[in-house]
């Protein structure tokens, strides 16, 4: 019990998701309650604060000091109970809307690096205009090089 799970062993995928619902809670328990403000669908009553897929983890909310701090605190009580920590100095803040020199201000205090859209996420382009044909053409050439290497080892 002492030791842990090591890495490669079966059973922590499932510990991982385990760890990651409790995260799932409370970011949802700190959105009902006013806590972090997540961005609101026009036209419903959803709100998203947070996108999880596989060890990845996208937070999106309202651009406010307050929501920042917040998320960091919550951030924070995750490690602190989970005992995962998040690598900041490998994630990103975005500003959609907002001048670059005051992503920079908002990114530091967190050990983030500021970051500009568009940007690659899977292989898919992520704030791109994606009514311009050029847009799609590093898909396509994905897609049409995947479909190559398949008809080749018929």
């Amino acid at each position: 019990m002492s030791k842990g799970v090591r890495q490669g062993d079966p059973l922590s995928p499932f510990l991982f998701i385990i760890a990651m619902e409790g995260l799932n809670v409370a970011m949802k328990s700190a959105t009902s309650n006013g806590v972090f403000d997540g961005v609101h669908i026009p036209n419903s009553s959803i709100c998203v604060s947070h996108l999880f897929y596989a060890d990845d983890a996208l937070f999106l909310g309202d651009w406010s000091q307050r929501n920042i701090a917040n998320l960091a605190r919550i951030l924070r009580c995750f490690y602190v109970s989970s005992g995962l920590k998040v690598n900041f100095s490998k994630s990103k803040v975005y500003g959609i809307g907002v001048p670059p020199q005051e992503v920079s201000n908002w990114a530091s205090p967190l050990g983030c690096e500021p970051a500009v859209l568009p940007f690659t996420y899977l292989g898919v382009p992520v704030g791109s205009n994606m009514n311009r044909i050029a847009e799609w053409n590093p898909i396509l050439d994905k897609l049409k090089k995947t479909l190559n290497l398949e008809g080749e080892k018929s």
